[in-house]
């Protein structure tokens, strides 16, 4: 079995052959998550030693991972962190700024307040939520790329809280 040149189960931009950043081509990861996929797929290997099909089913399930982790922007942005060497419980600790606690505050209590009937105000909120949530999201690519960890670290957080609000904001079933 021959793995992608250069790739390690963890090195998830050098296993679909990206460069490392927070922005990427999707559709390049795409095709190189199911170029992989079929390449290594365990059922390619049902006819190999035990050795090698534990061999692909690993693999199989680190291509899987790597594509879980770099495909969603909140857990690439985690992903980019912990390969830069920032403790993510310490930077936690540090937290968030006073203003986007205040901006948090605000949020939840909206949701709390805006029926789930209500259809409209649900639907303006998640847009005000996705607004707040691109900011971070730009303020992330930026802080990562200089790197300025300490604020790419506070922009993680706030896009794991604006990403979990906007889920709770969803219509049930979505």
């Amino acid at each position: 079995m021959n793995a992608t040149a250069g790739a390690t189960a963890r090195d998830y931009f050098a296993l679909f052959q990206l460069e490392p950043g927070f922005s990427l081509d999707e559709t390049a990861l795409e095709t190189a998550y199911h170029s992989l996929l079929s390449q290594f797929h365990p059922d390619r290997y049902a006819g190999q030693s035990a050795v090698e099909q534990r061999m692909a089913a690993q693999f199989c399930a680190d291509i899987n991972i790597g594509f879980r982790v770099l495909a969603n922007e909140v857990t690439r942005a985690e992903y980019l962190l912990k390969r830069a060497g920032v403790d993510l419980q310490a930077a936690e600790r540090q937290g968030v700024g006073s203003e986007f606690l205040m901006t948090q505050i605000m949020l939840r209590e909206q949701l709390d307040d805006t029926p789930v009937a209500d259809a409209a105000g649900r639907q303006h909120l998640i847009e005000e939520i996705d607004r707040h949530y691109r900011t971070s999201r730009d303020q992330f690519a930026k802080a990562i790329a200089i790197p300025d960890l300490p604020d790419a670290a506070r922009c993680w957080q706030e896009l794991c809280f604006l990403s979990k609000l906007i889920e709770a904001a969803q219509p049930q079933g979505d």
